[in-house]
């Protein structure tokens, strides 16, 4: 078999314009797109969009308009034993689909071949040996971190199937800490979403801590320890590193975390990376979002937050030991602010006076 792109599949591959003779007859009011607004399509405006062998991407028989969708599905008619089985079954699903919302009778081959599909994807390399047998190329494309990262495209052909995905989780495992911070989150959201449309779920481990969408409910106390480093590093930057905490409000999770990191760099804090600071990403990210966002507890006149009950298990440890004895402490450190919603109201309130230095 020629390679895809070498073959006429749909109206817009056919310059000799000897497919379109044959069908004119059919419906001799269908047009063409022109080759701008052919440029303006997105990929999901495609029955097929496949991933060659080169990490390049060929779309194939548009969908987007009723034209297009007619033109499509009589070329795939024509066309479709040209396609590996997989490639025919998910363009002639979506061109199927297309033809049921503008009302259009699909060809045989069509409405034959078509099984639903998640997405209108198809890697042309995907029927070469398993990732078990070619282990070592497909770790050299795991291991193009800054390709991946910034072309989704290439993504989708490195983690072509859910071995190679997984083969992606223990390369991250392993390598993490060689990878350039500022690629770590991208690589591993890309690992993310190629599993999530692989059906796979949401990968856990170092994956899970850098692809995060989500902020972390100790990052202000983060915060404070780049500023205590501040006092000896460089003190002019205290005002800039407040106008960054007061941000968080307004930026996405990621945002925040390459600003902070951009931040770290220009104050030489990055060189505490794993000492006396989590990196900004880490720092920043939460695998979940923070159940207790917001939460307060009110007792009196005054008010205990969520942030100071965590603060409350870090500084006051020892009082808390000496109540409730060392299982409640342990217990309390591994999810301070359910443990403490769940107290009773005379514990709640022996503990925030623990936190105002009252008891």
């Amino acid at each position: 078999m020629l390679k895809l792109a070498n073959q006429i599949l749909d109206a817009y591959d056919d310059v000799g314009f000897q497919g379109l003779k044959k069908i004119a007859r059919k419906n001799p009011s269908a047009n063409l797109m022109t080759p701008g607004e052919k440029s303006r399509l997105q990929d999901t405006d495609y029955a097929l969009s496949v991933i060659t062998k080169k990490a390049s991407k060929l779309n194939k028989f548009p969908i987007n308009n009723p034209d297009n969708t007619w033109l499509s599905s009589e070329f795939f008619e024509q066309n479709h034993h040209k396609l590996p089985k997989t490639a025919a079954e998910i363009a002639a699903y979506h061109i199927k689909k297309a033809c049921e919302r503008y009302g259009i009778e699909p060809t045989p081959a069509v409405a034959g071949m078509a099984k639903e599909a998640s997405s209108n994807i198809f890697f042309e390399g995907e029927a070469l040996r398993p990732v078990k047998k070619t282990l070592q190329p497909d770790l050299e494309k795991i291991a193009d971190v800054q390709g991946i990262s910034e072309n989704y495209t290439a993504a989708q052909y490195a983690f072509a199937t859910p071995s190679h995905v997984k083969v992606a989780c223990r390369y991250f495992e392993d390598h993490a800490e060689k990878i350039p911070h500022e690629l770590r989150h991208k690589y591993a959201s890309a690992i993310q979403r190629r599993a999530k449309e692989l059906g796979m779920g949401q990968q856990k481990g170092t994956v899970e801590k850098y692809a995060s969408d989500y902020y972390n409910p100790l990052v202000d106390a983060h915060l404070k320890s780049r500023a205590a480093l501040l006092e000896v590093a460089d003190p002019s930057l205290r005002g800039a590193l407040e106008k960054i905490a007061g941000l968080k409000s307004e930026l996405s999770p990621p945002q925040f975390a390459r600003l902070l990191h951009g931040f770290d760099k220009r104050a030489k804090l990055d060189r505490y990376y794993g000492s006396f600071l989590k990196d900004p990403y880490l720092a920043t990210f939460a695998a979940a979002p923070d159940p207790y966002h917001g939460y307060s507890y009110k007792f009196a006149s005054r008010e205990l937050s969520a942030e100071q009950i965590r603060q409350l298990v870090d500084t006051k440890g020892a009082k808390i030991r000496d109540h409730f004895g060392p299982h409640f402490e342990a217990e309390m450190k591994k999810d301070p602010v359910a443990i403490f919603d769940s107290l009773p109201n005379d514990a709640k309130e022996l503990l925030a006076g623990m936190a105002d230095g009252t008891v």
